[in-house]
């Protein structure tokens, strides 16, 4: 009697990259936010932070065409995040306590399905909401740090439509890293890696 010849089991073939990142993708698109990479007007913004909240409370101005979360759910979700000291966020100037010190000049802006020209000093100086467009699952918020009528640092967040609350709630540590960096990456040192946040 011949011994049995072991069956040889097919290869596993790996799946083709473009497949898995096509997933991936489809997966991000689902529940993932997305923060892109900040762009800033100085070299360093931590002095205007202190200098702009000496008792670390700074306005929130919110611009929505829709109204879609009250002030209260905003300054809420944005306080007490990023790098310390930490920022208290109000919506109304009198929302402050006795001995605190703010500066309405200095104020983080956030535009809520902004208006294409809605960027850089424009953000601080005539910024624009549009009505939400019902066919589309993103809505784009543009967040800046602006001293009176100048830009400091800006970025924008891309957010699931059915999930904007719990995602900017779970962003806004992200959000204030990228408004209020300690340190920015020195563009003409070689030696700095462009995914350091500083170098």
């Amino acid at each position: 009697m011949k011994p049995r010849t072991p069956r040889r089991s097919a290869p596993i073939r790996p799946l083709p990259i473009a497949a898995v990142a096509g997933s991936l993708l489809l997966l991000a698109g689902c529940n993932i936010a997305a923060i892109e990479r900040a762009h800033y007007e100085v070299t360093e913004v931590q002095s205007f932070k202190t200098a702009g909240a000496p008792s670390r409370v700074m306005m929130l101005e919110i611009i929505d065409a829709n109204n879609t979360f009250s002030d209260d759910f905003w300054r809420m979700a944005m306080s007490d995040h990023g790098y310390v000291p930490r920022l208290r966020f109000v919506t109304d100037p009198t929302d402050i306590a006795d001995g605190e010190t703010l500066k309405p000049e200095n104020r983080v802006v956030a535009v809520v399905n902004p208006e294409q020209s809605t960027m850089r000093g424009k953000l601080c100086t005539d910024p624009a909401s549009l009505p939400m467009d019902d066919s589309s699952d993103k809505v784009i918020v543009r967040f800046g740090f602006c001293v009176g009528d100048k830009i400091i640092s800006e970025t924008r967040a891309h957010f699931n439509k059915a999930q904007f609350a719990k995602q900017v709630e779970s962003n806004a540590d992200t959000i204030n890293y990228q408004l209020f960096p300690r340190h920015l990456r020195d563009n003409n040192d070689r030696r700095c890696s462009p995914f350091l946040p500083g170098c």
